[in-house]
């Protein structure tokens, strides 16, 4: 059997005719219509037959199971043979679907609709679209067997009510140029999106082929255009001609304004007119050349992408180009090799990248600082295994949310998954004891490693692996303890950050409700709650925050913090959400003050997200000059002879009581070359000992951060500021 499960605003369905003799008698040809539902797509397959009673019994569990994680008690059961090509007999169908009915209204928890079997049938759905609206499954007459597929579906466009600025303006302008240029060169080419990637602006083409060699020809014919002044002007919408771009158009409504060049015409999502003369475009750079599938669905054709900047003058160009190579010099990919931090082994695998022995103690030092911040804040450390029981994932929504992104392991005579996510691990560990109303808020920390199957296309260094480590926190409390434990929260992300030198220019995303509230999980009682403490937090402590209407999870509202690092590039880190959906899923509890069970919320919250995008964050950050605290190596000792080496010993055993990272190089080459390799390797301190050091029992100290050298330190002096250095992790 294959159903197809649709959480749905609605469904319409009327029957018109009968499909074959023996369809089912007394059915209403009038139009029914069921709200707020959900919609079971059914088709019983030749295979069922052999066991009808277990199908049906797997069937209605299946059934209930869904409705239970979409919180929707209102079933259609649906007959649609569209699913599968090996239908059963349609007596067999129908007895199955009618005792599926009845089963189902057994209990008083569900109501029961059923459309008619054997009949052709209108029908008109509208699917709510969030993570869990569109589930499939085969339901065979084992045990509990189902399998999953993941449904691919559209990506809705939006318009985005942002106002474009001059030099955003200058970038759409310079995408249109570019459309009318491909348009120009291969006729049968069709333009389709069109949208911004961080700095740059992409055009996305579908029909042809290109290759970076072909950006040559573009560029010539690009700056023809320009410098022909031609204009760009508004075009009605009605005279779109363009399939994708009606389709763009029909997304977004009476927002999208259509603009034209030459043969083209493209619809902006964007607030600000694009209209005007295309030479106000001084100098422009196609920069890069990949693909993508058409709204997302890879189930779709893909579309060519070409990413290109453009700016008033060559100065500003010029100047981009800078802040590129000054990136790419601080790739943590290039960093990482030269420092030794991370291995990227094929034999090993993609998006599995190994911590060396360097990278080890940045890891290291982060996960303690992040512990230090919480243990005096009521937190307990957790630990819990890689693996579980498929049963875990289906009953917190992850089996269906990710899909064939887990990773499945099969046992003996058990089946497990690789854990996608902390958090189910975490609901089982508060249900496994009974708190009551004096116990809570109850805390969990846990730094743990999670895996997703991400595709290998989108996999890229730390930044995006298979292998994440989450600094996960999990904390349970009652409804009116939310704006106390947020707010306890955000000290800490305002704390991490501000040690790191990355506080400043950061703003949060307040992430609540849409209109359309049908899709959020939860009472509206508890989700008011939950926003407002949310927002006053963010007004307490006076944070640069903007209320993104229709942006929370659909299990509640959270607060994203983005922050920016030295190029001044915008990173999305730390995060605090609301969750009044597992609490239910568990169906976790605490005794209140009546002696009543009392549902808990729960509250995610990650303070660097994932570690390993975390190192490749601050890697780049600090481009690879950390500071003492994070520092791989903090010290290095330099002989200048042999007659050395037994005062550097002594010194570095000094350090290495103290916890300080120190290595000696008493290697026979000459002192500059020491020095230019302790400052490639990015050390803090290079102390030299040479015959005056030996004689005084002073050192010789060149500081990285100034890159001068002091002669005649005492060593206590040094060792008592390197101490507080460290210990007060400054920068």
């Amino acid at each position: 059997m294959k159903l197809l499960a649709i959480h749905s605003d609605f469904i319409e369905f009327k029957a018109k005719k009968k499909a074959f003799k023996k369809a089912e008698e007394d059915v209403s040809k009038e139009v029914e219509r069921v709200e707020e539902c959900l919609v079971i797509f059914t088709a019983a397959e030749s295979s069922d037959e052999a066991g009808a009673a277990k199908v049906l019994e797997n069937y209605v569990a299946e059934v209930k199971s869904i409705s239970e994680q979409v919180n929707c008690n209102k079933i259609v059961l649906y007959p649609y043979a569209h699913l599968s090509s090996d239908l059963s007999n349609p007596s067999f169908a129908l007895k199955i679907m009618q005792d599926a009915e009845k089963e189902l209204k057994k209990s008083k928890d569900y109501e029961v609709y059923r459309a008619p079997f054997g009949w052709y049938k209108s029908f008109n759905i509208s699917c709510k679209g969030h993570p869990l609206s569109e589930l499939s499954r085969k339901i065979g007459c084992e045990d509990k067997k189902s399998s999953l597929k993941r449904e691919y579906k559209d990506e809705v466009f939006a318009f985005e009510a942002k106002e474009l600025d001059s030099s955003d303006k200058i970038k759409m302008r310079a995408a249109l140029v570019l459309a009318a240029v491909v348009k120009k060169l291969y006729p049968k080419s069709e333009i389709s999106d069109c949208g911004f990637y961080h700095d740059q602006v992409y055009l996305d083409i579908s029909g042809i082929k290109l290759q970076e060699n072909n950006f040559g020809a573009l560029k010539k014919q690009m700056r023809k255009l320009i410098s022909a002044g031609d204009k760009i002007k508004k075009v009605v919408s009605s005279k779109v001609a363009n399939d994708l771009q009606k389709d763009i158009l029909s997304d977004i409504g009476k927002d999208g304004v259509a603009y034209g060049l030459g043969d083209v015409t493209i619809v902006s999502r964007f607030l600000g007119s694009l209209s005007g003369a295309v030479d106000s475009i001084g100098a422009f750079e196609l920069v890069s050349l990949g693909s993508v599938y058409w709204k997302g669905n890879q189930e779709n054709k893909q579309h060519m992408r070409i990413r290109l900047v453009a700016f008033s003058d060559k100065k500003g160009l010029d100047d981009w180009k800078q802040a590129l190579k000054e990136a790419e010099d601080r790739s943590h990919l290039k960093i990482g090799k030269e420092m030794g931090l991370f291995v990227q082994s094929k034999l090993v695998g993609s998006g599995l990248p190994l911590i060396a022995p360097k990278g080890m103690v940045i890891r290291s030092e982060v996960v303690d600082f992040l512990w230090e911040l919480h243990k005096l804040k009521g937190y307990k450390r957790v630990w819990t295994p890689h693996i579980a029981k498929k049963d875990l994932y289906k009953t917190s929504g992850h089996w269906d949310k990710f899909g064939d992104e887990l990773f499945k392991v099969k046992g003996k005579t058990e089946e497990f998954i690789m854990k996608p996510m902390n958090c189910p691990h975490h609901m089982q560990i508060f249900d496994g004891f009974e708190y009551s109303y004096r116990d809570m808020p109850i805390r969990f920390f846990e730094p743990a490693t999670v895996y997703r199957d991400e595709k290998k296309g989108q996999l890229h260094g730390l930044s995006r692996v298979r292998a994440i480590t989450q600094d996960d926190g999990h904390l349970f409390c009652r409804v009116h303890q939310i704006k106390e434990e947020v707010a306890v929260v955000v000290g800490v992300i305002q704390e991490f950050y501000r040690t790191l030198g990355m506080d400043k220019g950061y703003w949060v995303s307040l992430s609540v409700r849409g209109e359309d509230k049908s899709k959020y999980l939860g009472s509206e009682k508890v989700w008011k709650v939950a926003e407002k403490a949310l927002s006053d937090v963010a007004k307490d402590l006076k944070l640069p925050f903007k209320r993104m209407e229709g942006e929370a999870a659909f299990y509640g509202p959270k607060l994203d913090f983005m922050f920016k690092d030295s190029l001044g590039r915008e990173r999305q880190l730390g995060t605090v959400q609301c969750d009044f959906n597992l609490p239910e899923r568990f169906d976790l509890s605490f005794v209140n003050e009546k002696g009543e069970k009392e549902r808990p919320v729960v509250i995610h919250r990650a303070i660097s997200g994932s570690l390993e995008r975390f190192m490749g964050v601050i890697i780049e950050h600090f481009a690879g000059k950390f500071p003492l605290w994070l520092s791989p190596e903090q010290v290095r000792i330099l002989t200048v002879t042999d007659r050395g080496f037994e005062f550097a010993s002594d010194l570095c055993l000094k350090l290495s009581k103290l916890g300080f990272r120190v290595e000696v190089d008493n290697r026979t080459e000459t002192i500059g070359k020491k020095v230019r390799e302790a400052q490639l390797d990015q050390v803090n301190y290079i102390l030299t000992v040479g015959d005056k050091e030996i004689d005084t029992g002073c050192i010789a100290v060149r500081d990285r951060g100034t890159g001068k050298t002091e002669f005649g330190v005492a060593v206590d002096s040094f060792l008592a500021d390197l101490v507080a250095e460290r210990d007060e992790r400054r920068l």
